[in-house]
């Protein structure tokens, strides 16, 4: 019987240590990818994406400006442009009903064809969902929702200012808009600059001015304007 020598038994050794390492990693990786998902479906199963917008496409927003199509043309641009080590934001303003979310989610869609991950959820539903993070029978905690939120590729902040009045909601999406530097975010909103600053304190509206692009979007309720045109044909 012959044994092996110490060099030999050695590189036994560090072969396995290796492979114990990656086997290690893939666990690691598998679950970090399956609470990843997990929290993903937590936004998509409680999404309050109306039907309209869940429909929402490019090819079907039908702008009815100059504006509204040079938004089309800028949004489906950055969609194109996407890369993960060129970050830069969008800050969507204008009226109720000129496509603004409509626009959004048509980007996140095109992002999903293109292998990267998104979330589009309104303002306030993001902070009912911290919130709801708090009562003893929830099944996610607060961190799991801000680490997904600040990982994401690509995250749409929809109605941002709509909901705020507390000390708690202005800190709380400080926190999200801090976490989200680096990457992609988009941010819609009704509000006026003056308003939405006054809403949301300097500090948020700082860290949102930080690599973003202001689109302002100004026309006709889109939805209005979309409708009488499908009935005159």
């Amino acid at each position: 019987m012959t044994f092996p020598d110490g060099e030999a038994l050695e590189a036994f050794k560090r072969q396995r240590e290796e492979e114990d390492r990656a086997m290690v990693q893939r666990i690691l990786q598998e679950n970090k990818e399956a609470r990843k998902a997990k929290y993903q479906r937590v936004f998509n199963e409680n999404s309050l994406i109306s039907p309209a917008l869940r429909t929402a496409t490019f090819e079907n927003y039908e702008p009815g400006t100059f504006e509204l199509r040079e938004a089309k043309r800028i949004t489906m641009d950055y969609a194109e442009r996407f890369a993960l080590d060129d970050p830069h934001n969008l800050l969507m303003m204008g009226d109720y009903g000129v496509g603004k979310s409509h626009l959004a989610v048509s980007i996140t869609k095109r992002l999903a064809e293109k292998g990267f991950t998104s979330i589009f959820v309104s303002t306030p539903e993001l902070l009912t969902k911290i919130r709801s993070t708090y009562n003893r029978d929830s099944n996610h905690s607060e961190l799991e929702l801000l680490e997904l939120i600040k990982t994401v590729d690509c995250l749409v902040l929809d109605d941002i200012g709509a909901e705020y009045g507390t000390d708690w909601a202005v800190t709380k999406m400080f926190e999200v808009v801090d976490s989200r530097l680096g990457r992609h975010t988009i941010y819609t909103t009704n509000l006026g600059p003056e308003e939405l600053a006054e809403r949301l304190g300097p500090r948020n509206m700082s860290r949102m001015k930080q690599d973003t692009e202001i689109l302002l979007m100004q026309g006709d309720d889109y939805r209005d304007t979309v409708l009488c045109r499908r009935e005159r044909r």
